[in-house]
């Protein structure tokens, strides 16, 4: 399996839904995402997202990234970025997990569902892994909505720490390959 890191640089070609694009991040995309990253209610839902968010925070988030593979979520229509979608690798060989937030003023619109289909599918055929991981926090209905339609499966519960919530009960799920190329031979996750 390719590292989601070392995979693509910003200058990448963008991956396309029917109404998003993904992207490198830029420092361009700094004060969007930090206008974004004010409501709490984001941060409470993560694990490394600090509150208050400040466009210092956005500004060292995107010229250091951690060695994950990262992408900006803009929408089509108008090039408004509205959130961010990333894989990292986790310890086990070939698994990846997925992450991804969403602004307030762009949510129940489909955006997250449409961009982790869009890199679930580019875990599996462009970076070749074996398994990609989810997981969300046990009050999150909204995330847990968009983690079944992306065809995962539940594989139990645990804690997890958020920077801004503390330790918190989350859900985890997981899709293999094998299941993956399943959902898209009956075009369950189209």
């Amino acid at each position: 399996m390719r590292s989601p890191s070392d995979s693509e640089e910003p200058s990448s070609p963008r991956l396309i839904t029917r109404s998003l694009a993904l992207r490198g991040l830029s420092l361009d995309d700094a004060p969007a995402i930090a206008a974004l990253l004010q409501d709490r209610r984001i941060a409470e839902m993560t694990a490394r997202i600090p509150h208050p968010y400040t466009l210092r925070d956005a500004e060292t988030y995107i010229s250091s990234p951690p060695d994950d593979w990262v992408r900006a979520v803009d929408r089509l229509e108008d090039g408004a970025l509205v959130g961010i979608v990333s894989l990292r690798s986790l310890e086990r060989r070939g698994q990846l997990e997925i992450g991804y937030w969403i602004g307030r003023p762009f949510w129940n619109r489909g955006y997250a569902t449409q961009a982790a289909q869009t890199v679930i599918d580019h875990a599996f055929a462009g970076l070749e892994a074996e398994v990609v991981e989810a997981r969300c926090r046990a009050v999150n209905a909204a995330s847990r909505r968009v983690i079944a339609k992306c065809g995962f499966g539940y594989s139990g519960t645990g804690l997890s720490e958020s920077l801004v919530a503390g330790r918190v009960s989350c859900e985890r799920y997981r899709m293999d390959r094998r299941t993956w190329s399943a959902l898209k031979s009956w075009g369950a996750c189209a």
